[in-house]
């Protein structure tokens, strides 16, 4: 979903959860029941929000780790792609013409591979097999050249190395959704958010207007939680997302 919706609906619908609880609570109970359920209220209420502050916690550290790693894997995938592509003119001299021609050909196929197949299915939270064929290319067409110089030939090694850490950076690429929150730690972050919001309005807290805007700031808060943690768990999903193709784009203009 657009990023103006996704912040709409996380802040909005807390707010909104909030004050309808608050307007359901204040019909059901008077003034003097709060009054009188404000000290053990604020007691068991504290407890919920100790407990509200661990989940969120690590909910946000399990989050900024499948980001931080989708992050690592795109720029040790792209590095080695560019380092590949300036490899490609130590294969100098008219004999290694067509060959340093399609190496940057396979370069240029396996980058638009990534942008228009991998990231398409990436962004909708679907596996991708879409840059298999041009991967492959790809490894044929380094792995195969053969120098003619003893420079060339050492350099065969190194590239199989760039070879290995493009294709072990991918699998992690294609992976990283695999690696999401398990479901059972999303209904407990949800869990534990709404009855945040809900046992506030257990206990009484002066004006009913301050009440309100208490709980509204509240849910507030919580709803940005659910908002970061959700953008970082799933970083290649959203309009604007955290991660772009941009590195493969800058990368066929490179070749």
């Amino acid at each position: 979903m657009p990023g103006w919706l996704a912040i709409a609906l996380t802040a909005g619908v807390p707010v909104l959860l909030a004050l309808g609880i608050g307007h359901v609570m204040h019909q059901l109970f008077t003034p003097q029941e709060f009054a009188a359920n404000s000290q053990i209220g604020a007691v068991k209420y504290g407890f919920v929000v100790e407990i509200y502050a661990v989940v969120a916690a690590l909910a946000l550290v399990g989050s900024w780790d499948i980001y931080q790693t989708a992050r690592d894997t795109v720029q040790q995938e792209t590095a080695n792609l560019y380092m590949l592509a300036l490899s490609v003119d130590a294969f100098s001299g008219p004999d290694f013409a067509s060959l340093r021609e399609e190496m940057r050909t396979a370069i240029r196929l396996y980058a638009g591979a990534v942008v228009q197949q991998d990231w398409p299915a990436m962004q909708a939270g679907q596996p991708s097999t879409g840059s298999e064929a041009a991967f492959q290319r790809l490894a044929r067409v380094f792995l195969d050249a053969n120098g003619e110089t003893s420079g060339q030939q050492s350099l065969k090694q190194t590239t199989a190395d760039w070879l290995a850490q493009v294709s072990q950076a991918r699998i992690g690429r294609l992976s990283v959704m695999s690696r999401t929150l398990s479901g059972l730690i999303w209904a407990l972050v949800l869990t534990v958010s709404v009855a945040t919001i809900a046992f506030q309005w257990f206990f009484g807290g002066g004006h009913a207007a301050i009440h309100y805007t208490m709980g509204a700031v509240i849910a507030l808060i919580v709803g940005a939680v659910l908002l970061v943690a959700l953008k970082l768990a799933f970083p290649f999903v959203g309009d604007p997302a955290l991660l772009t193709p941009r590195p493969f784009l800058s990368l066929m203009q490179v070749t």
